[in-house]
């Protein structure tokens, strides 16, 4: 905690600095002024717990720099020097606000005395601010799932997504998209589902997760316009977690652009996760079922893509050249045509992003090119089209050399190292500073440091504010996390405990 001295006689101040034990006590002198002007400018900067000053200074007199100073600073505490005489105006100081007096010449134990109640008193506000703060955060944050579990209800209207929109700092309009992800048993859902919430927060570090019961979560996905391709990297990625642990599966809806559509959107995302179960898979929600003219055409999806893998790009090249031959011979529709070339689309930009290449919003024009197609288009235009893309993807292909990865790997942790308090850290804003793909940084990260990007930026955060913790008993939690990146203190909190297993206001009382 920081003290202050005001005092127009240089020895009196000095007094006060050398004969109290200030580090024994766990104060700091944060500075000092002669005179009531230079005092309230300082005092307004430095702002300090406790003001040490004297009645009468100059120019401005201690009981008008006391009120000043409370009304902007309400919880300093103020102890008050005095003589003989000045009783009456230390009594009108009290009144004003000032926690006691000391008379003058000055007894250091009695100052030390006053000095304990004011850090004992000060301690209590603080704990009873954290308290109320913490208390403050927990009711919004129950208020905020009420919210959401009446949308997906759809109960409400444009009155309950203002509000929400509100609560979730929503500035502008947004997409929406609702993962549903069902686990085996509660066992499977409390070991999986921290993981895949940093899984998550690279592709989506804006979402909001509902345990809706002890098998079902329910996440609410949001950003801006063009989210398909997000989504279908995020299924792809929850697949391979789904493959290797067998303990949940899921689906996600279309993007909406309305809360009110978020009914709709929980049960496209049920309907799509109940596919998903029967297929041993991560649905993601079709307005027309891929199943049903899967089996009118020949189209080897696995096989495709093993190609492609193997680099074998005049064979891939061929195979889909020969699959849309097919499907112009069985007259299939156009919509058929186009999500088997969406689905082509999709694989091959994952495979780009896999190996390094960074399309960026490259895919997001091809998709509008072919979605152009999707009602009027002939097989034979969507061919074009989707050709067209692949042969360029192919030159970029042959021309890329795979960066170092553990040199990138190392760059990124540097980047994250010196910019961790950056409130819009994201797995994107380190891709973009060391000059690589968001969802090939993802990949190459996992492998290389067995965790995820956005775990790292939370193990460095966490790591840091234990530290400023211990350091700086004076801060508040709001403060910490504040200054360690995080926006929202109960979140804050809640990483905290997960990563240390103990709240940060019980470790700040373990490491007095």
């Amino acid at each position: 905690m920081k003290v202050f001295i005001v005092d127009d006689e240089f020895l009196q101040r000095q007094l006060v600095k050398k004969t109290v034990n200030w580090e024994k006590l766990g104060l700091e002198i944060a500075g000092e002024a002669e005179d009531g002007e230079e005092a309230l400018d300082k005092i307004l900067e430095e702002k300090p717990d406790i003001l040490i000053m004297d009645i009468n200074i100059p120019y401005i007199n201690g009981i008008q720099v006391s009120e000043k100073v409370k009304q902007v600073l309400p919880d300093t505490q103020v102890i008050i020097l005095t003589a003989y005489g000045e009783f009456e105006y230390a009594k009108q100081a009290l009144s004003l606000g000032a926690a006691s007096f000391v008379l003058k010449p000055v007894n250091p134990e009695e100052l030390t005395e006053e000095l304990i109640k004011c850090k004992e008193k000060l301690e209590k506000i603080h704990h009873q601010n954290n308290s109320f703060q913490k208390m403050r955060e927990e009711i919004n944050q129950h208020q905020k799932e009420q919210y959401l579990l009446e949308c997906l209800s759809g109960i409400g209207g444009m009155e309950k997504e203002e509000r929400i929109r509100q609560i979730l700092g929503i500035r502008k309009p947004v997409c929406y998209v609702v993962l549903l992800l069902r686990f085996r048993d509660k066992e499977g859902k409390e070991k999986q589902l921290e993981e895949i919430g940093d899984m998550m927060q690279d592709y989506f570090p804006e979402y909001e997760c509902l345990e809706i019961n002890q098998q079902d979560a329910v996440f609410l996905l949001y950003g801006e316009n063009q989210m398909e391709y997000q989504v279908q990297l995020l299924g792809g990625y929850l697949q391979e977690e789904m493959n290797q642990s067998a303990v949940f599966w899921g689906g996600a809806s279309q993007p909406r652009t309305a809360f009110t559509e978020l009914k709709e959107a929980y049960q496209e995302a049920y309907s799509a996760g109940r596919k998903g179960r029967q297929q041993k898979r991560i649905h993601i929600f079709e307005p027309m079922d891929m199943t049903t003219f899967l089996g009118i055409i020949s189209y080897e999806s696995e096989t495709i893509n093993s190609l492609l893998k193997k680099r074998s790009y005049q064979e891939y090249m061929d195979c889909v050249e020969a699959c849309f031959d097919r499907m112009k011979q069985e007259n299939v529709t156009q919509q058929a045509a186009y999500y088997v070339a969406m689905d082509i689309l999709v694989h091959f930009s994952l495979y780009l992003a896999e190996v390094g290449i960074d399309v960026g919003t490259q895919v997001e024009v091809d998709q509008r090119a072919l979605a152009k197609l999707q009602d009027y288009g002939s097989t034979e235009e969507i061919r074009d089209i989707l050709w067209m893309i692949l042969e360029r993807g192919r030159i970029l292909l042959e021309s890329h050399k795979v960066p170092a990865t553990r040199k990138k790997v190392s760059d990124a942790k540097e980047f994250v190292d010196q910019n961790f308090f950056r409130f819009d850290m994201s797995l994107n804003l380190v891709a973009d500073a060391i000059g690589v793909n968001a969802s090939y940084l993802s990949n190459i990260f996992k492998k290389e440091q067995g965790c995820s990007l956005s775990k790292y930026i939370t193990s460095v955060r966490l790591e840091e504010a234990r530290k400023m913790i211990r350091k700086y008993p004076d801060k508040t939690l709001l403060q910490i996390s504040e200054e360690v990146g995080y926006g929202d203190v109960y979140y804050f909190s809640k990483s905290f405990k997960n990563q240390y297993g103990i709240t940060p206001s019980k470790y700040f009382e373990e490491s007095k």
